[in-house]
């Protein structure tokens, strides 16, 4: 018995890999078509909740917004948890005013231990800035980005 599957192991020892390398032409990373930061449109949102009925991950909650909107009388608004968000994109694609969409903007403090950071407020989803962490020889350096699609 032994013997038998030592002796499948060193057949196996002289054979080709059955795997390959993937890619196999490799070339720059395009991240043009990645799913990176949101950005809201308060103009255009409604309010609807639209986003947070099919976001999968229940990271979109509507708060109140004070100030005055003419399309949106009740002042409600997404705000994402980016620490829940899966970037599905499902809010965006499910918007049906528009309002939301994404950029290519990725590397952003996913985790952390104080929310303020991942948990991103209407008026912050509008501005586009977002705190992102970049790494250089095992130190982390936190610079504001403005995002911008």
């Amino acid at each position: 018995m032994v013997l038998s599957t030592i002796a499948e192991a060193v057949k196996y020892l002289f054979k080709r890999p059955y795997t390959r390398l993937v890619p196999a032409k490799t070339g720059p990373f395009k991240a043009d078509k990645m799913r990176g930061a949101h950005i809201l449109d308060m103009s255009k949102c409604t309010g609807c909740s639209m986003c947070q009925l099919v976001c999968p991950a229940n990271a979109i909650d509507m708060v109140e917004v004070p100030g005055q909107y003419p399309q949106n009388p009740r002042r409600r608004f997404p705000r994402i948890d980016l620490h829940k968000c899966t970037f599905c994109a499902l809010c965006v694609e499910y918007c049906p005013f528009d309002a939301l969409y994404m950029t290519s903007v990725t590397g952003f403090e996913l985790y952390t231990r104080d929310k303020s950071t991942t948990l991103k407020s209407p008026v912050e989803l509008s501005r586009g800035d977002y705190t992102l962490v970049t790494v250089k020889r095992d130190l982390y350096v936190i610079k504001e980005v403005k995002a911008s699609g």
